[in-house]
């Protein structure tokens, strides 16, 4: 019971500073932890879309569709993958370093001087999520998308009562520590951003969590449209050609995007407004150019950098990580060019389904572990090293060497796993093994961690500013 009670004492002054950010009050608690304060939110004309995926793919599909329908557009998602500025976005760009430096504070001075005591200034996730409804606010967004941190009933994005449209993706067993060890509970967790009378778009195939989602949808009222496999939008003679030009993130969740956009569309109001048949599975031009067009860095992201092919993707489930594996299958079939792994997992134990699809993928020639920091040595602790020090991710890339080795034996696979202290260290690796006056292009797959894709970014732009 304690553990509730300092849930929702946390949640009142979250409530407070968003309302005091945004130049409005709040006042009062009561018996039921939420009606406990006098909303005054300057929210009345936000409309606002509220989606479901660690990653934001879904997010950013979504976001991308309503832009190139003459939407005004505001996203927040995380993790980043450099810096927090990139978690809000307005008109499908993130904040510039020094807008998002003014607007800090600005939220930040304006909270200091409503503070009563130590607590009621919000930690870190809150603060950003503060920032961002401040920024949509400002700029007078068509449509708010906002990712759900971890879970989605107590989440702090979940706060703005009038969604219109929500969009629960594909679930997996992740985050289990906070969400539950099951996916019926994870399910529960994730179906608490429906409001009632909303629209409920979802992919999940899943018996138990498509039963948890739609019973709790009938509990406010809300209506859950399972959507179409993506492949039904691309039938036609030009579609089918198209199909296979399209990314597996547009395979997997661009069904769920379509729909989640027309919905929107079609319930606004103005010049906005597009009569969408929801029923009628069929691509529209302006939904295709959404989806071609759509970029989101760290989901199946190629960068070519001096002779290497970096293959991006932040996947951290089994589900992701099949998607993952399929995606760099494909992408290096019939290719005879060494083949390198980095891998590392910042959370949960359950990361041998993992290493077992990575070892099934392909014959890696090099197989690297490291923690998810881009050099050795650092004077400035990233967010990730606050929460988990350098020791123990050493001690976790160490584990994870030792059960790469145990599934390659169980897979008869040749095992080539080494641990290395930072990112900088695994590429020195790679550039003294292989010349890299040879010519011979090397295929790097980066995964596991959104975190890793990030502190891989930040080695390469030091390396190439070293030789500069």
């Amino acid at each position: 019971m304690q553990n509730w009670q300092n849930y929702y004492y946390h949640c009142y002054h979250y409530y407070c500073a968003l309302a005091h950010s945004l130049g409005g009050y709040c006042s009062g608690r009561s018996a039921h932890p939420f009606p406990f304060i006098n909303w005054r939110f300057r929210f009345a004309h936000l409309k606002h879309c509220h989606l479901l995926r660690l990653q934001g793919s879904t997010c950013a599909l979504t976001e991308s569709l309503l832009r190139h329908h003459g939407a005004h557009t505001g996203f927040y998602t995380s993790p980043h993958l450099v810096a927090t500025n990139e978690r809000i976005r307005v008109d499908g760009q993130p904040m510039s370093k020094g807008k998002f430096a003014r607007t800090f504070w600005k939220v930040f001075n304006r909270l200091k001087e409503s503070q009563g005591a130590e607590e009621d200034m919000p930690a870190y996730f809150k603060f950003v999520t503060i920032l961002a409804f401040h920024v949509f606010v400002e700029e007078r967004v068509d449509v708010a998308l906002l990712e759900v941190g971890i879970g989605g009933e107590y989440d702090c994005t979940n706060v703005v009562p009038n969604v219109g449209t929500v969009g629960i993706v594909s679930l997996g067993l992740e985050h289990t520590d906070l969400l539950g060890t099951t996916l019926g509970e994870i399910a529960w967790q994730k179906a608490g951003i429906i409001k009632p009378g909303s629209h409920v778009f979802t992919n999940v195939d899943q018996t138990e969590c498509l039963e948890v989602i739609c019973q709790r949808a009938q509990e406010k009222k809300a209506v859950v449209h399972v959507v179409p496999p993506t492949r039904e939008y691309f039938r036609s003679e030009i579609g089918a050609k198209l199909w296979d030009s399209c990314n597996e993130i547009i395979h997997l969740n661009g069904s769920l995007a379509i729909q989640l956009a027309s919905d929107w569309l079609r319930r606004t109001t103005g010049p906005l407004h597009h009569d969408y048949d929801l029923d009628a599975v069929r691509l529209e031009p302006k939904m295709l150019l959404g989806l071609q067009n759509t970029h989101w860095p760290g989901r199946c992201q190629m960068v070519e950098y001096k002779g290497l092919r970096l293959h991006l993707d932040g996947a951290h489930t089994v589900e992701s990580m099949t998607v993952c594996t399929q995606w760099f299958a494909k992408n290096i079939k019939n290719n005879s060019c060494p083949k390198i792994l980095i891998f590392n997992r910042t959370r949960g134990t359950e990361y041998r389904p993992l290493l077992t699809l990575l070892v099934r993928c392909c014959d890696f020639d090099m197989v690297c572990f490291t923690p998810n920091v881009a050099f050795p040595e650092t004077t400035v602790p990233s967010q990730l090293m606050v929460r988990i020090s350098m020791k123990n991710q050493l001690i976790r890339a160490k584990d994870f060497a030792t059960q790469w080795t145990e599934v390659c034996e169980r897979e008869n696979k040749p095992d080539r796993g080494q641990v290395f202290d930072s990112v900088t260290e695994v590429f020195n690796a790679i550039r003294g093994r292989y010349d890299r006056h040879s010519g011979q292009q090397l295929e790097v797959l980066v995964t596991g961690s959104i975190h890793l894709l990030g502190a891989t970014i930040s080695a390469l732009g030091f390396m190439e500013e070293s030789r500069t």
